[in-house]
């Protein structure tokens, strides 16, 4: 696979404005490949990458595609008949995916590879939080934003820790040294259409890993997995290999005990806020005890993980009110989230949801309308659409009343350019305000507080 590389200099990305092409952009430069790409509009990635040098053309051009330009990689956001990949066809260029560029890159490492329908950014970013603490030097792959550091990949010198892509089985592309499966959960089912498709996608991930599967022994498809690949599972039953026992939350931090092989290891205590961040942290003890690193020590270094950019963030409090965002935009995920704002006991938790994709949203229509229970009040805004058409059968306003019937609190429809006019009206002090979603929700957010501020300042001021 490395002789597609040899003589590579000039590499474009398109879409390289996404979180994980802009990382792979850096990661390249890193190598010493010239890098250039474009992408349909400006954003902070954007941005981010051309303050490292690599030019960024805004929209998508056949002619970008010059003839110096050896390779082109492109984003799963990128459809096949994008003018710049049909450009790069017709002159003889290799074309490839991200995972598959990538795949190329780690070929040489001992990649640890993270899957999983959940918590895969927070376990990535742990895990090469706590190898870089310990000493280590390894090189970051993640699909989000780590608060430790400035970028959300860069290379290294030993291990390659990498957060994988199941949406279009292209964490196929790796051969991991070792892997791991947080859990698989009803999504991208319009790829896999089936959740044995889904199922056996992840079976071949796991078979194609080297030396050691690890898994969340609480999902029947993940323990099914280890289990015939001789795997280890982690979860807070004692028939895992490594377990957490009883979680609690005290003095504003998430704890538990961890035991190993029914061995009580270590008392463990972080900020990463509910149970579901904590199966996560066992995830990667998993990996560190395979490795033979000392859990007491490891334990001790997660005090000065931060956690990752939107992921339950917490924005800042204005007016009494604390807000917080999450990329939350599955049920799965919003329950867990939920879970979480109820450990910091505010008065109310007033959720903002902006759900993501019509097609989510039609095929787990059910769990959405059941998913909110936690929450006082519900806001719902526009569907982000993620450059998919819209649906016609799915009806935010519809889906608003349909939530409402079993919902205990007030549901509302805001359109999305109303809220920052809206939403502030509705505030009280002590809440705590969640927006959740993985479109431009945390956008949203900031206006709504800038406007909660500026509505303080006025009153003062009277």
């Amino acid at each position: 696979m490395e002789k597609i590389l040899s003589g590579v200099k000039n590499i474009y990305l398109i879409g390289i404005g996404g979180i994980g092409m802009s990382g792979l952009a850096h990661l390249l430069k890193d190598r010493g490949f010239n890098i250039k790409g474009s992408d349909i509009c400006d954003s902070s990635y954007v941005k981010m990458v051309r303050e490292a040098g690599i030019e960024v053309f805004i929209g998508h051009n056949k002619e970008n595609i010059t003839q110096d330009i050896d390779l082109v990689g492109y984003s799963s956001a990128v459809k096949e008949d994008n003018p710049e990949i049909l450009q790069a066809r017709r002159r003889g260029i290799t074309v490839l995916k991200r995972a598959e560029l990538l795949g190329l890159l780690s070929w040489d490492r001992k990649i640890i590879a993270v899957a999983g329908s959940h918590g895969k950014t927070t376990t990535t970013s742990l895990i090469g939080y706590l190898l870089t603490s310990l000493g280590y030097q390894p090189a970051m792959f993640v699909g989000g934003f780590p608060l430790n550091y400035a970028r959300n990949a860069w290379w290294g010198k030993d291990y390659f820790v990498i957060e994988t892509d199941e949406s279009d089985a292209s964490f196929l592309y790796y051969n991991p040294w070792v892997s791991i499966i947080t859990n698989i959960d009803y999504e991208h089912l319009d790829h896999h259409k089936t959740m044995e498709n889904l199922r056996d996608s992840f079976l071949k991930f796991a078979y194609q890993t080297k030396e050691k599967v690890f898994g969340w022994g609480e999902c029947l498809f993940v323990r099914q997995i280890i289990s015939e690949v001789g795997g280890w599972s982690f979860g807070w039953g004692k028939d895992n290999k490594v377990s957490g026992r009883n979680f609690r939350f005290e003095k504003g931090m998430s704890n538990f005990d961890l035991f190993v092989d029914e061995e009580f290891i270590a008392p463990v205590s972080t900020h990463l806020l509910g149970e579901s961040n904590a199966t996560n942290i066992l995830a990667a003890f998993s990996f560190f005890h395979f490795i033979g690193q000392d859990l007491e020590k490891v334990s001790r270094l997660l005090e000065k993980f931060k956690g990752i950019k939107r992921r339950f963030q917490i924005k800042g409090e204005v007016a009494g009110v604390v807000f917080v965002d999450d990329y939350a935009h599955h049920p799965t995920e919003i329950r867990a989230v939920l879970k979480a704002a109820r450990y910091l006991k505010p008065k109310r938790v007033v959720v903002i949801c902006q759900p993501h994709r019509f097609s989510r949203l039609k095929l787990l229509y059910e769990e959405f309308l059941r998913c909110f229970s936690l929450a006082d009040e519900l806001i719902i805004t526009d569907i982000y659409s993620a450059s998919e058409k819209e649906t016609p059968e799915v009806n935010v306003e519809v889906f608003r009343d349909n939530i409402a019937k079993d919902f205990n609190g007030r549901v509302r429809y805001i359109a999305s350019q109303s809220l920052a006019q809206q939403v502030p009206s509705y505030l009280r002090e002590g809440d705590l305000c969640l927006g959740i979603g993985a479109g431009n929700i945390n956008v949203l957010m900031d206006e709504i507080m800038v406007e909660v501020k500026d509505r303080k300042q006025r009153i003062l001021t009277k």
